[in-house]
């Protein structure tokens, strides 16, 4: 197991902690990847790549805490509103309010409304394998607004359709289902994801808002998958705090079926 505990100081009051890190699964190859592109298991267990001060709660990523703090972003830590992302009942719910907490620092940053409802989004599968079901939500709809703002805008970054799918699809998880199926209408017969909204649009009409992952990555379902040409998939779903994937649980999945490199966001 490739893990450690490193020894952190905060850059903002300045106090040290420990901080456990889990590097294990960063260089294995992805054997599933999910609707939202969540690729498994290298991203699984991301919850350790993002380190929180207990004394003041600034947070950012671990390789980040050794560079210097601009003072706009030391006023973000001291405000009510920030510190009060940390207020929260369940111990599930505490250790995953780093992910908000983290999108704060990155909004005040001024970043590309895509790379932010990128961010969110990624920042939901952490607080889901906590069990963390209500920040994960909160999430997913920071992940909505972002990417709504980046396709008004044109900040795409030259692909508006990947943008409109994975809106169909964090609005399926949220079950905002009439608002999913306008992003999948809008994205119209894309051959790139014609298929993958074909089953998004399935479960919408299910109400089904379980996230889901397989075998082949939700762009390359079809066109690798020539055993499953014009038919599904198996799925499996991932359930709350779910933390270790197993490549037999999906060849599980394929043998029942046969009974009755993902481009980086």
């Amino acid at each position: 197991m490739n893990s450690s505990v490193k020894v952190l100081a905060c850059p903002v009051c300045h106090h040290h902690f420990t901080h456990f890190w889990n590097g294990e699964g960063k260089a294995v190859s992805a054997f599933g990847y999910g609707l939202d592109f969540r690729l498994l298991p290298r991203d699984s267990n991301r919850v350790s790549d993002v380190a929180s001060c207990p004394n003041c709660f600034f947070t950012y990523r671990t390789q980040d805490f050794q560079n210097r703090v601009p003072e706009n972003l030391r006023l973000v830590v001291r405000s009510s509103s920030y510190q009060s992302i940390f207020v929260v009942e369940s111990s599930e719910e505490r250790r995953a309010r780093p992910q908000l907490a983290l999108l704060t620092m990155f909004e005040t940053r001024g970043l590309n409304p895509r790379d932010l409802g990128i961010l969110a989004l990624k920042g939901s599968w952490v607080a889901r394998e906590l069990g963390a079901l209500h920040t994960e939500l909160e999430l997913l709809e920071k992940s909505d607004h972002y990417l709504d703002e980046a396709l008004r805008r044109g900040l795409t970054k030259g692909d508006p359709a990947m943008v409109m799918y994975l809106l169909g699809e964090i609005n399926r998880r949220r079950e905002s289902f009439l608002r999913a199926r306008e992003m999948l209408t809008f994205l119209g017969n894309n051959p790139r994801y014609r298929y993958p909204a074909l089953l998004l649009t399935v479960l919408i009409e299910e109400e089904d808002s379980t996230p889901y992952w397989s075998q082949h990555s939700p762009e390359r379902m079809e066109q690798n998958s020539p055993k499953f040409r014009g038919l599904f998939p198996p799925l499996r779903s991932i359930p709350p705090r779910k933390i270790e994937f197993s490549l037999d649980e999906l060849k599980e999945g394929l043998e029942q079926s046969d009974g009755d490199d993902l481009r980086k966001l």
